[in-house]
């Protein structure tokens, strides 16, 4: 992945573009600077510019197969869907770039509504500024991006961190995938243009759906022309094959052999924002696929079941019926030698916990046993395992919860 990261930071210094990127007239008045006219044709030159990078085939089909395998072996690690919590970190140049707190909240509005039928929904967390130029102008894969984010970044496991700034090169955002790095590595999140937020200053990139289509990478989801016309294309089967991005609206676009037209209206397309409107149900399938088991703390459980009163509790995996079960994985993590897996239960209960492969198998079992109220620790030296990521899973009556720990020599 870091190689791909430096490729992409190389060949985005080569790209000739309109460029700078600065605004006129900033102030901190929310989304209402006026951009200068080199700026602003940029982005009409350029049209969306998303630095996401698109993953390896062999990295995708291991992905999928471990969300398949992890399903089939444990059931549902977690809920179809959930509340994710959202820390805003607003990158600022002097007085250029500010976004207003109610921008931010309009923002959070935007995502609720465009995700509505999702089973994600999006809940502001917090608000903070820094004024630092370097981190306003990072670009993806650069140590500026990753100092900004190692200094900021809000707890990535269990938070949707987005970074507001002018990255330059027309490019509007981007994200990493799930499973990228383990799920509290600081580089997760989504970096966009500040001026991409509702009521921006980017013609036809204004109405807040550049986090629309990023926090969908961000959820496990590629671009619609991944692939071209070769299957598996996007590697969702309910979105027409399409061979390159699609800029503006272009009503009836069909530019592949297969059947359907191509899907402008897709979030995860390259048109305006006035012509987004859709996920598909697969699209949906594939983000409640991956993220439970590639971001197993992202989502906010006991929302999910008030949001769903008439649901079984018990069904959802990290849904207790009464009281609370806590288990926040390995500490440290990545770890190196030896780690702790620390749990809390509200009662006296059956405890199991086990660590899994990649592939579903079970390396060690580390407690199996009745367990009193409170805290406990527990220690797991993997020896004789090999390096990379595992699952450690907590098993309760009527429940389970899993969380990634990733093993380094």
């Amino acid at each position: 992945m870091n190689s791909r990261l430096v490729s992409l930071a190389s060949f985005l210094g080569l790209v000739l573009v309109l460029a700078g990127s600065r605004t006129a007239g900033a102030g901190p008045i929310g989304g209402r600077e006026v951009l200068d006219s080199d700026t602003r044709a940029a982005f009409e030159l350029a049209g969306r510019g998303c630095g996401t990078v698109d993953a390896p085939a062999g990295e995708i089909t291991a992905a999928l197969a471990q969300a398949r395998a992890i399903r089939e072996r444990f059931g549902v690690v977690g809920p179809a869907g959930g509340t994710i919590d959202v820390a805003f970190h607003n990158i600022v140049n002097g007085a250029e770039g500010y976004i207003s707190d109610q921008t931010f909240a309009e923002q959070i509005r935007v995502m609720n509504q465009r995700y509505e039928g999702s089973g994600f929904r999006f809940r502001l967390k917090s608000i903070d500024r820094t004024d630092r130029y370097p981190w306003f102008k990072m670009l993806p894969g650069t140590g500026a991006e990753k100092q900004c984010k190692m200094a900021l970044a809000v707890d990535p496991a269990h938070t949707l961190n987005v970074y507001t700034c002018s990255p330059g090169h027309s490019l509007l955002g981007w994200a990493y995938f799930p499973f990228s790095f383990p799920e509290d590595y600081f580089l997760h999140g989504v970096v966009i243009h500040y001026g991409s937020l509702p009521e921006g200053v980017i013609p036809n990139y204004d109405l807040g759906l550049t986090l629309v289509h990023e926090t969908g990478h961000y959820l496990g989801l590629f671009h619609t022309f991944q692939g071209g016309c070769v299957p598996p294309g996007d590697y969702v089967e309910d979105t027409p094959f399409e061979a390159s991005p699609a800029f503006g609206c272009p009503i009836g676009r069909n530019t592949c052999p297969q059947e359907g037209d191509d899907p402008i209206h897709n979030y995860m397309d390259y048109t305006y924002d006035a012509c987004y409107s859709e996920f598909t149900p697969l699209q949906i399938e594939r983000m409640q696929s991956l993220v439970p088991a590639y971001r197993p703390s992202l989502l906010h459980r006991d929302e999910l079941a008030r949001s769903n009163p008439k649901q079984d509790a018990g069904a959802l995996a990290g849904a207790p019926a009464s009281g609370s079960i806590e288990f926040g994985g390995a500490f440290p993590n990545p770890f190196a030698g030896e780690a702790q897996l620390r749990y809390s239960l509200p009662t006296r209960q059956h405890v199991s916990l086990s660590v899994y492969n990649v592939a579903g198998q079970r390396v060690a079992s580390l407690v199996d046993r009745e367990e009193e109220a409170g805290e406990h620790i527990v220690k797991f030296a993997p020896r004789g395992l090999a390096a990379g990521m595992y699952f450690t899973v907590l098993r309760t009556p009527g429940q389970v919860i899993s969380r990634s720990a990733v093993f380094i020599p």
